[in-house]
């Protein structure tokens, strides 16, 4: 009688996982959103010596992730679609949204300039849809947008400055002189050190403006050697975001000291000399696909679908208000091929992350630096904590 029963029960089981599998798979809907015309992709000009980086839309690493969940998919019966969806260069982003949004679905990633990604934050209901910055590492979207449907996959400004202090204090190198350029995205960027350096306990002992040009008169702003021959420190920091002065800094300082922040060793999300973890298989597959290397911005496209994917099949969740709400419970880890499993912070919906602190062609250390120790977590340890922002956890 027993054996049966287990028979039925056996019987049950395959007609059931039979049943299961002849349901067509569940379309998931990832939407990736960008501007026509967006001066942030315009070819950069060459006309002045320097030599600056062409952007690219980080959809190709949205395309190359869609290839590697496929497999949570299968197991997940489900089937995810990647759509892409341009506002037009006059266009208004907040009924390209709205109009997204009324389509229901699973994922929206955001390759939008700064103004757009603030409308966007406030266009949709929190809770009803993740909408994911892949491109805009400003601290202010993540202080003043927070409670709102935006999630960001890409690193802040905060998380590069903690990143290299950090190593800074490891090596003892606690002196810092800061040169800072013309540039409003300069000052921030001095002023977001300073505060790393600060949390830390590292001392910026100077902070000198840098002036480009051969003016005489300027000497004392536009020379190398003025600038770095009187103050005592252990390590330049260079604010230099359209790179006018940082490439003449190293080898031309009076002391040799290393070179951080635009030139020298700097912080990123993603490097294409990675090693570890995985890091030159992902870098090996983009390379091939798109034809050139895997950029930060590139790598948070990727590791956003990824974030969406396993919240779908560990999670179940199926629609964008439970993916948003799976990704923010702390029980879906992601893995990022960075040796620790990533997660989204509740606060201020940023993705916690390893930093890469990198030269031209090598990964020097990664970020959180070994000894630096949070309650919660050590990726805590990068970036903006709560207390520093008007967020409260729900």
């Amino acid at each position: 009688m027993n054996k049966a029963l287990l028979a039925l029960a056996l019987f049950g089981v395959c007609i059931n996982s039979v049943w299961a599998q002849s349901e067509p798979p569940r379309d998931i809907r990832v939407v990736y959103i960008d501007r026509a015309e967006d001066p942030f992709y315009d070819p950069p000009v060459q006309t002045d010596g320097v030599i600056r980086v062409e952007n690219k839309r980080p959809i190709a690493g949205a395309e190359l992730a869609m290839k590697d969940v496929s497999t949570l998919g299968r197991a997940a019966n489900v089937h995810f679609v990647l759509e892409h969806r341009t506002v037009p260069s006059d266009g208004d982003v907040a009924a390209k949204i709205k109009a997204v949004a009324e389509g229901s679905p699973a994922f929206v990633l955001l390759d939008l300039p700064h103004d757009d990604l603030v409308v966007a934050a406030k266009t949709v209901p929190a809770g009803s849809l993740a909408l994911v910055n892949v491109r805009d590492t400003s601290d202010d979207l993540r202080k003043s947008l927070c409670g709102t449907a935006l999630f960001h996959a890409i690193p802040s400004q905060t998380a590069f400055s903690d990143a290299l202090v950090q190593l800074m204090i490891r090596k003892n190198w606690k002196r810092i002189l800061t040169l800072v350029g013309s540039e409003p995205e300069d000052f921030e960027r001095a002023k977001i050190f300073a505060a790393s350096a600060k949390k830390f306990g590292a001392k910026i002992v100077d902070t000198k403006p840098f002036i480009a040009g051969n003016d005489p008169r300027n000497r004392e702003e536009n020379s190398t050697a003025l600038m770095t021959g009187e103050s005592d420190y252990d390590v330049i920091y260079l604010a230099d975001s359209t790179g006018d002065f940082g490439r003449f800094v190293e080898f031309r300082q009076v002391k040799p000291r290393p070179v951080i922040g635009s030139e020298g060793l700097q912080a990123s999300a993603w490097h294409r000399a990675a090693e570890r973890y995985g890091a030159p298989q992902v870098n090996h597959r983009f390379e091939r696909d798109a034809g050139r290397p895997m950029s930060d911005m590139d790598w948070s496209a990727w590791v956003a679908v990824k974030a969406m994917a396993e919240a779908v099949a560990r999670e179940k969740a199926m629609t964008g208000a439970a993916i948003s709400s799976a990704l923010l419970s702390g029980k879906v880890e992601i893995e990022m091929t960075k040796g620790i499993p990533g997660s989204f912070r509740a606060w201020d919906h940023q993705l916690r992350q390893p930093i890469m602190l990198h030269t031209a062609n090598a990964v020097i250390a990664m970020a959180p630096i070994e000894g630096f120790l949070h309650e919660n977590s050590v990726l805590d340890t990068l970036g903006l904590s709560e207390r520093d922002t008007d967020c409260k956890t729900k």
